[in-house]
């Protein structure tokens, strides 16, 4: 007896757990082009066409490859600005020849999201590196 009633609980708990996963959807929030390969938390991916999606609660990302092979979810930070983004568009520090993941801006937003440095990131910029910036713009915005 004692053995059905936690295999029943399990399963109420397992199906509310699928319930609140299908109710918290991701929004897709932009389209990318990014042309060289990138870190972004630790996660490097190739050159290529990105969607980045918008999970609940909005404190990460999910950056999927258009072939769906590559992908991560991300950790964010909000970053605050006076007036709302003209444009939806990632932002890249470079040290060297690495590219690291460090802002997202939504069109029409004035928060945007920095996903947290990865440490080999925080290593380079500790030692003294000055990163270079570079903007890709957005293919499309939310869709």
């Amino acid at each position: 007896m004692k053995s059905a009633h936690t295999l029943i609980t399990i399963c109420l708990l397992f199906t509310a757990a699928i319930l609140i996963a299908q109710t918290t959807p991701s929004q897709p929030l932009m389209k990318v082009n990014v042309p060289f390969t990138f870190d972004v938390e630790g996660h490097y991916l190739p050159a290529g066409e990105y969607t980045i999606f918008t999970v609940m609660p909005e404190r990460e990302i999910r950056i999927v490859s258009a072939d769906g092979k590559q992908s991560a979810i991300v950790n964010t930070l909000p970053n605050y600005a006076n007036t709302p983004s003209t444009n939806s568009r990632v932002v890249f520090h470079r040290y060297g020849n690495e590219y690291f993941l460090a802002q997202v801006w939504t069109a029409g937003q004035n928060v945007g999201r920095n996903p947290l440095s990865s440490k080999r990131a925080m290593a380079l910029a500790s030692s003294g590196g000055r990163p270079q910036t570079f903007t890709v713009l957005a293919l499309t915005d939310r869709r």
